[in-house]
Formats: structure tokens, sequence, C-alpha cells
């Protein structure tokens, strides 16, 4: 025997099917919006990563040309390469806790957490050592 479906339940369901699928365009459009600052985030990073290895190089072969020549040195060019680096690290770890933040499993969160740990130590390194070179450039008199 075939059951009919009254129109009076056919209109709950019908309601509720809009409602879920804008509940999952809505979530669609958050996620594709996280993800887009994601990648602005990574694509700020890699802007400034190339931006800092051209300034580095070509500091560093002016440097090396006038090698004879008094000159701030090689430690300045680190310090500043050092610094942009640091920055780019800081866009980088941004970028994973978006992507994490949106779709999270437990495989996600565990490489999140190694990526964040290790971008995190060479954060810190390289702050001391910017701060080490800085300390040294401080305390070097010029020459008379």
């Amino acid at each position: 025997m075939r059951f009919a479906r009254t129109p009076a339940l056919a209109l709950p369901r019908r309601l509720m099917l809009r409602t879920t699928l804008i509940e999952f365009s809505v979530q669609d459009v958050v996620l594709a919006w996280t993800l887009r600052v994601a990648d602005l985030a990574d694509a700020f990073a890699t802007i400034i990563i190339a931006a800092a290895a051209i300034e580095a190089g070509i500091r560093s072969a002016l440097a090396f040309l006038r090698f004879r020549q008094p000159h701030p040195g090689i430690q300045s060019i680190r310090w500043r390469f050092g610094r942009w680096l640091s920055l780019a690290l800081d866009f980088l770890i941004a970028s994973d806790i978006l992507r994490t933040g949106v779709a999270p499993t437990w495989t996600e969160i565990g490489q999140l957490a190694a990526i964040v740990a290790i971008r995190i130590v060479i954060t810190i390194s390289l702050t001391r050592e910017t701060k080490e070179i800085a300390t040294d450039d401080a305390t070097e008199s010029p020459p008379p």
C-alpha cells in the first residue's frame, strides 16, 4: 500500500531543506574567504622573502665589490635579511592557522603544531641573532 504525502507535512520539509542549503552556503562562503585570506598571507610571505633576498643579494654584491673600502659590513645585511625573514615566517604561521581553523582533523592539527613549533624556533633564533648583531654594531667604534 502506498501512502500519499500530505501538503502539511511537505511544507516544513521544504523549509528545512532551504535553511540547510542556506547554512551550507554561508559555511562555504566563510570557508572560501578564509582560504583566500590564507592564500593572501602566503603571497605576502613570498613577496617579502623574494624582496628580502633581492635586497640582500644586491647589498652583498656591493659589499663584495667595495671589499677594500670601508663599508658597514656584512652584519647589517644579515640583520636586515633576518628581520624580513622573521616577518615572512609570521605570515606563514598565520596562514597555517587559518587553513587548519576551517577544516581541522587530528592529522592537520598535529601537522600544524609541528610546523608552528619549527617556525617559532626559527623566528626566536632569528630574533636572537639580529639582537646580537645590533648589539655588536652598537659596541663597535668607527675606525679613526
